[in-house]
This record gives C-alpha cells, sequence and structure tokens, in this order.
C-alpha cells in the first residue's frame, strides 16, 4: 500500500495511576512520575513521561498519552516509575532512583473494560519491586463517527462533443507520504453540467484515518464507456473546513483543471463548483466499546493435510518440520493466532484439520479435531494449536481432495447468535495449499455463515495458482449461493502467504487478514441490534494464568513437565488423553470402545465432525 499502513486506526487515550510504591526518600515520600514506552521493531521508544507527583506513594497523573490502537497488531508498551532525584537532568533516568516497570499489551487495556492493574517489576520483569500500576484506556471520540455527505456541482466544463458531461466524483484522502488513495467514488450521471449526487454514509475512520485534518482530495470526471474517463476538475480540503459543529465553514470549491489553467493562465476562472449540500456527523458504537462490554473474540483453525502439501519427511513440503526455520504453516499460525489469543478469554482453541486419512478416522476426513478427541476438540493457547499441529502431522496420511463445506458446517455450530447479555464472535481461520474443488458447496456455506457472528480468513500457503479463489474474497461481488441468494454482509478475507515473503511475514501477514474484522464485526452487531454493555472489570495480572482446562482438553503447558505433545521425530509416545473421547456411543463405526472412567462429554459441545459435509 503506498505511503505506508494506513488502515482502520482506533485513538486511545491512556490514563496513569499508581498504588504502594517504595519509598526511596529517607525524610520524605518519593517524588514519582512515569515514562511510556511503545515496543518498536528492535528498540523501545520512548513516547513521554507524565508531570512529577511530590510526596505520594499514591499518585494519579494527570498528564495522558494518545496511541493508535489496531486490532491487527500486537502492541507492547511499557511504563516505567521514577523518583525524581534531579530536577536540573530531568530527562537523564539514570539520575533517579528506579520504582519499577511494568510491560503491558494495548489489547489488554482495550479488553480490561475499566482498568488493567499490573504489578511494578524491576528491570525485565525479573521479579517484583512493590506497588502497582494501573492502566485507564478511553476510546478518543474521533474514532466512532460516520460521516454523512451529500455533493452537487454547477457549472461543470462540457466535455462530450455532442452532449453534455457525464460527471461522477472521486473522493480520497491523503496519506503519510503525500499520495492519495480513493475512499469513495459516486455514480455518474448523465448528460448534465449540474449533478447532485446521493448522498453516503461512511465511516469516519475510513474516510479521513478518523483525523478532522486529514486532506481530502475531491475529483470530477466526465465518465466515458471506455473506461478513459477524462478529468473535469479537482480540489481539496479537509473534513473540518465543511463540519459547521467543528468551526467549518466552506460550503463550496473551486474545481480546477491543471492543464487547462496552465493553457489559459490568469484568464481561467475554474471548470466548474463542488458544493455541500451537508456533511453531518453520526455517532455510532465502536468496536472497541463491544470489547471493554466484555464480548469474546473466538478463534477457530483449520489446517490443510492433503497430499499436494508433499509428505512431511520430503524438505520440500509445505509441512516439512525444519529446526532452523518455520514452515508456512507454522507462520500463519504464529502471526494470526498470537494476536487473536488476546480476545478470548478462556485460552480454549478448536482446532481442526481436514483432507487426512488415519487410524483414529473412518477414511478420508474433511473435518476432524487435531487431538482426535472429538467430543473436545479444543487445545490450549496458541502453543496448543502448534503442539497438536505437529502431532498431526505425525499421525495422518494426507490425501485430498480440498474440501471446506465439513469445515464450514462445524464452524456454524459455534458460531451461535449472541444476545444483549451474551456477546460473542467467532473468527475461522484456515491455511491451506491449494484451490478448493467444492466450490460450489462452500459459497453455499459462505452465504448462509454471512448472516451468524463469523469472520473467515483464509491464508494461501506455498506457490499455488490461487486466482479462483479470490472469488471467495467478496469485496466488490457478493457471492450467490446455488439459490440465487446473497451474502448479507461481506465475512471472507483470502490473503496468499507468498506475498509477504520479502518483508516482515508475521506482522504484515497479520495486518492483511485481521484489517477487515473490526467492520466486519460491527456490520453484524449493527444488523441484530445488539449494542455495547458496560465496561466491565477483568484484572490481569503476570501471576495469574486462566484456568486449567477441562478434562480432554489440551493441557496447559506450564501445568505438567512435559509437553502435551510429542516434539516431532522424538519418539515420545503420545499422552493418553489424545485417545479419542468416546464416553458415549462413537459417532463413527470401528471408534475404539470408551475407556472406563472417563468423565462424561460436555452437553453443549457441537456434535462430531462429519466426514461428509451435510445437504444443503
Amino acid at each position: 500500500m503506498a505511503g505506508g499502513y494506513d488502515g482502520p486506526v482506533t485513538k486511545v487515550e491512556l490514563y496513569i495511576s499508581c498504588t504502594k510504591l517504595i519509598n526511596t526518600d529517607v525524610f520524605s515520600k518519593s517524588d514519582p512520575f512515569a515514562v511510556l514506552y511503545e515496543r518498536g521493531r528492535k528498540d523501545w521508544i520512548k513516547l513521554g513521561k507524565t508531570e512529577v507527583i511530590y510526596d505520594n506513594l499514591n499518585p494519579k497523573f494527570t498528564k495522558t498519552f494518545v496511541v493508535d490502537y489496531r486490532f491487527e497488531e500486537i502492541q507492547h508498551f511499557k511504563v516505567s516509575l521514577y523518583d525524581l532525584d534531579d530536577k536540573v537532568n530531568m530527562d537523564n533516568l539514570e539520575k533517579h532512583d528506579f520504582l519499577g516497570e511494568a510491560e503491558f499489551k494495548l489489547a489488554d487495556v482495550v479488553t480490561a473494560g475499566k482498568v488493567l492493574d499490573k504489578p511494578l517489576m524491576k528491570h525485565q520483569g525479573s521479579q517484583k519491586m512493590g506497588g502497582f500500576v494501573h492502566i485507564t484506556g478511553e476510546e478518543i471520540e474521533e474514532s466512532k463517527f460516520d460521516i454523512n455527505m451529500k455533493l452537487y456541482a454547477n457549472k461543470l466544463d462540457k466535455k462530450d462533443f455532442f452532449g453534455k458531461s457525464d460527471p461522477f466524483v472521486e473522493i480520497a484522502k491523503a496519506q503519510k507520504d503525500g499520495t492519495f488513495t480513493v475512499v469513495h467514488r459516486s455514480q455518474p450521471i448523465m448528460k448534465t453540467l449540474d449533478p447532485t449526487w446521493n448522498e453516503f454514509t461512511m465511516p469516519m475512520q475510513k474516510l479521513c484515518s478518523g483525523e478532522w485534518d486529514r486532506q481530502l482530495q475531491f475529483t470530477v470526471f466526465d465518465w466515458n464507456k471506455s473506461g478513459d474517463h477524462e478529468l473535469i476538475g479537482k480540489a481539496t480540503c479537509k473534513l473540518r473546513d465543511v463540519i459547521k459543529e467543528k468551526g467549518g465553514t466552506i460550503t463550496q470549491l473551486d474545481l480546477v483543471n491543471p492543464s487547462i489553467k496552465a493553457k489559459k493562465g490568469h484568464k481561467y476562472h475554474n471548470s466548474g463548483i463542488l458544493g455541500f449540500h451537508h456533511v453531518r456527523t453520526i455517532s455510532k458504537c465502536s468496536f472497541v466499546d463491544y470489547l471493554r462490554g466484555g464480548c469474546e473474540i473466538n478463534l477457530i483453525v483449520a489446517i490443510d493435510f492433503t497430499g499436494s502439501n508433499g509428505k512431511p519427511n520430503n524438505p520440500n513440503s509445505l509441512h516439512y518440520n525444519n529446526p532452523y526455520k518455520d514452515n508456512e504453516y507454522v507462520s500463519a499460525i504464529k502471526s494470526v493466532a498470537t494476536i487473536l489469543a488476546d480476545y478470548d478469554s478462556d485460552q480454549q482453541f478448536p482446532a481442526f484439520g481436514f483432507g487426512a486419512k488415519a487410524a483414529q478416522l473412518k477414511g478420508v476426513s474433511h473435518c476432524f479435531p487435531l487431538n482426535f478427541n472429538f467430543n473436545a476438540p479444543e487445545v490450549r493457547g496458541v502453543q496448543g494449536i502448534l503442539d497438536a499441529y505437529h502431532y498431526t502431522v505425525s499421525q495422518v496420511e494426507f490425501y485430498g481432495p480440498t474440501n471446506f463445506a465439513s469445515i464450514l458446517d462445524k464452524t456454524m455450530e459455534y458460531a451461535k447468535h449472541p444476545s444483549q447479555n451474551d456477546q460473542h464472535y467467532q473468527i475461522l481461520m484456515i491455511i491451506t495449499d491449494g484451490v478448493i474443488t467444492d466450490m460450489a458447496d462452500t459459497t453455499d456455506r459462505i452465504v448462509k455463515a454471512s448472516n451468524l457472528p463469523l469472520s473467515i480468513v483464509i491464508v494461501g500457503v506455498g506457490g499455488a495458482d490461487f486466482s479462483a479463489m479470490e472469488t471467495l474474497d467478496a469485496d466488490d461481488n457478493p457471492l450467490q449461493d446455488r439459490r440465487g441468494t446473497r451474502m448479507t454482509r461481506d465475512i471472507v478475507q483470502f490473503v496468499p502467504l507468498r506475498k509477504f515473503s520479502t518483508q516482515g511475514a508475521d506482522f504484515s501477514l497479520a495486518q492483511e487478514t485481521l484489517a477487515e474484522i473490526p467492520v466486519q464485526f460491527l456490520s453484524y452487531m449493527s444488523k441484530r441490534g445488539i449494542k455495547p454493555n458496560p465496561p466491565v472489570t477483568r484484572s490481569f495480572n503476570q501471576e495469574q494464568q486462566p484456568p486449567y482446562p477441562p478434562a480432554g482438553a489440551a493441557p496447559y503447558p506450564s501445568q505438567q513437565q512435559q509437553p502435551p505433545y510429542p516434539v516431532p521425530g522424538s519418539g515420545a509416545p503420545y499422552p493418553a488423553q489424545s485417545a479419542p473421547y468416546p464416553s458415549q456411543s462413537a459417532p463413527y463405526p470401528g471408534q475404539p470402545a470408551p475407556y472406563p472412567g472417563q468423565p462424561a462429554p460436555y452437553p453443549s459441545q457441537p456434535a462430531p465432525c462429519p466426514s461428509q459435509p451435510a445437504p444443503y
């Protein structure tokens, strides 16, 4: 993208306070101040410092920090506390007593609801110093507006030889390098020099990246059937200039055609007038509002084990376990799942495979749990996904074909409609090496899923031709099922991993695949009439871990002596919990008999994966 990343950004204001700071002064209390850092690619970047509050071990700083929150990134921050000892050398932190520091992720502040509490630690989190820092984040209102606009033009230049012009207008926003990106294009109005275009509404974030003073460019063209549209004129202004409540006074702009102006010189006035019939701000609920209100974002993972990946013991295989470099499946899991994990409080992730045979399965399965536990397919955390993935590679025979329908059927069982008091949203990440062979079945299910609280991100690995997969990423042409029903909203994002092979792959892949999620989420909640709940209080503490998973789920790595899955190539036996969970009659013929003493399955768990997609 020209000019660097310019995707959806929410501005969050951070407030910092502390309690029970250690006292480093002999005859009085400490004089604390705080320094905020953000982690860059290599080092910590200082964002600024607060004021000094004298003789106070429980300071509440009035200095705040405005930062950009991006859902699709992991954003690390650090607060360091100091006791002022040298007023002359305020910026030389070595001159002051260190009171402790705390690292946090911005996602933790957003999902904490009211306040994020962190113990102050020695440098690099080695041990506690004493005291706590409390971080509160509030979304800045400018991030929460839609803009409703209606444009017209008068006295446009005539461009058609046998008639008048057929004008349409484009709006583009300035990027950081001075280039412009088109964010809106009207329909042409035929044979007129005085058009009034239909009003439109779009998020302020999309129109001008949430910035009142971002430069906007309005360009009017004469439409031609050939696609070779002819420039009539263009003009620029800031959104603030046309919003009355922001002090804006502009209602009309001169449209200028640079080439005509150069020819006519001082005799040139304009090529027409662009007018603003109205420009209104519409307050709306934001993605951050829902997160602060306790809405859960749940991840489901599906991995391709078809034969086209190549045998895993072959170094050319996409599933080859190279001890020195992550394969593309592992890279995709780490880059995307690591971000989404921050928004799932119980850290239990359903993880499935498709396109393989195994002793635990009957024939080729297009949807099976990676832990082969059909009644509890969840694994614990991102590491649990990786452990289950490596184990599955060692257990299955890669087969085919590449079908998505069964995975989508299973995912839709999880994607139950939320209520006002029980808010949740599912994200399915499919990692695949080839074009699907059940396109019609998959399309039918995506159209159906567009009515559910679900987004689908598909990551293509390897060097296959994925052009057909772009059809599923229906940004411009909504999908239709075989009955002629159109999808109600865009829910699919397809990204080929090789697109990021020469840049910070993990970072860029996550940006590309997750940037649309907040918009898709808000579209669903708006259609359902579900509003954000009041902020909830969640405590995040370095000593806390989410509760231990229920019986049958993959163990939490830090609570056992060995990993839940054997390291590939170690020859270690797979622990007992890997066996299918057959405490009730087996859903597939030939599944092992029940193990004595196994706990009963959770009745709320979705039914076992079908080996074939259900009739649509």
